[in-house]
């Protein structure tokens, strides 16, 4: 899924240029690449180091080097490995391969929070006309970068023209779905998340998205009716067993929930890990939900997390064990990723952190900052009531 690849914003271009080569260089960079696409990234950001070591004049190995740096979140390394790839020659492979580091920078620089920047090297990657098939996920960082800015309706603009571009990209269409709820439009957010659905049937985003945009709208009913066509699916793969499990939880049915994640976490499922940690945080089980996230993070194998909500989840826990130091950290680590989909509740596991720690000034202060980011959030309003 790539809306997963967006909200981390580091993904290994598909479409690697292999030039001729031989030798050690080549034999090490084939072996990165391989390494790279198995989400080995520590290992396979050795061996584009032995590559480059080997043979300093590739421009492909810097550049795919910097994504794997993306990848393990090392955003200022990577950024030097762009610089050095960059080419001055007209022709039609200098240009791939520009195009690919500047996208490669706008990552980059996403991930470090320079959001202006970030913008400027995705336009600079969609005037080169060459590689289109990159085109989708520069409009998605572009705009991610413009959303992260506050800019919601330049965000809402670069997927216009995504999906001008290519009407049936699932992903697009629930990326703009998404934004479109941070900003109320629940009716418009859920029509491109049906619209997802209908292009892609296994759009598991779109479900969640779908049942998310009704629950804030009051539709309950609909957002049951979302999650029980996607239960109906029957996937038999880990991927689908660990949606349906996540859909279970929703629906409030945790028996059934563990027994197919379960399922999916022996089918090698990291994600599962995660949702399981998810039934037992509800079931109160806090010490037991902290050692399930645990392990899908070191899971991650130094990789930039998948599902920045974990941190929310972690914080949450400590919450409620009173260990409140513990929690202030995960939440710090959690907002240092920029604005992921986890940042709104970050956001608000901080102002209730606060709270129970009788901070109540800070706790008014930020609840207000909060409403003014997400005014449509109605369990805030009420929390910021109380608090005052």
């Amino acid at each position: 899924m790539r809306v997963k690849k967006w909200a981390l914003m580091g993904i290994l271009c598909g479409t690697m240029v292999l030039l001729a080569g031989c030798g050690k260089a080549q034999k090490a960079y084939k072996q990165a690449v391989a390494l790279a696409e198995n989400g080995s990234y520590e290992k396979a950001a050795a061996s584009f180091k032995e590559a480059i070591a080997e043979n300093k004049d590739k421009a492909e190995y810097y550049i795919d080097y910097g994504m794997t740096l993306n990848h393990l979140g090392s955003y200022k390394k990577a950024i030097k490995q762009f610089e050095k790839a960059y080419q001055k020659v007209d022709n039609k492979i200098s240009r791939q391969n520009n195009k690919r580091l500047y996208y490669g920078e706008a990552l980059a620089y996403y991930g470090i929070h320079e959001y202006d920047k970030a913008k400027k090297q995705c336009d600079k990657a969609l005037e080169i006309s060459e590689s289109k098939v990159l085109n989708g996920d520069i409009y998605a960082t572009l705009a991610m970068a413009q959303w992260a800015s506050g800019d919601s309706l330049g965000a809402l603009g670069a997927l216009d023209q995504l999906i001008k571009e290519n009407a049936k990209d699932a992903d697009g269409l629930v990326l703009r779905g998404q934004i479109k709820q941070s900003m109320g439009k629940y009716d418009s957010a859920a029509e491109d998340f049906l619209k997802a659905i209908s292009v892609d049937e296994k759009c598991y985003e779109a479900y969640f998205g779908c049942y998310n945009v009704y629950n804030d709208a009051g539709r309950e009913s609909d957002a049951k009716d979302v999650l029980e066509k996607l239960v109906s699916i029957h996937g038999a793969d880990a991927e689908a067993k660990t949606q349906i499990g996540r859909a279970y939880i929703c629906l409030d049915k945790l028996a059934d929930a563990e027994d197919i994640l379960s399922d999916a976490e022996k089918e090698k499922s990291t994600d599962a890990l995660f949702y399981q940690g998810k039934v037992l945080r509800i079931r109160g089980d806090f010490e037991n939900a902290i050692k399930k996230y645990t392990k899908y993070l070191k899971a991650q194998n130094g990789a930039v997390c998948a599902l920045p909500e974990v941190y929310s989840e972690l914080a949450g826990c400590y919450i409620e064990l009173q260990d409140y130091g513990q929690a202030e950290d995960y939440l710090e680590q959690g907002l240092d990723l920029g604005v992921t989909m986890a940042y709104q509740n970050l956001l608000r596991n901080r102002v209730i952190l606060l709270e129970r720690m009788g901070k109540m000034r800070q706790a008014k202060e930020l609840a207000a900052e909060y409403l003014q980011t997400y005014p449509y959030d109605k369990e805030m309003a009420k929390e910021a009531k109380f608090i005052a």
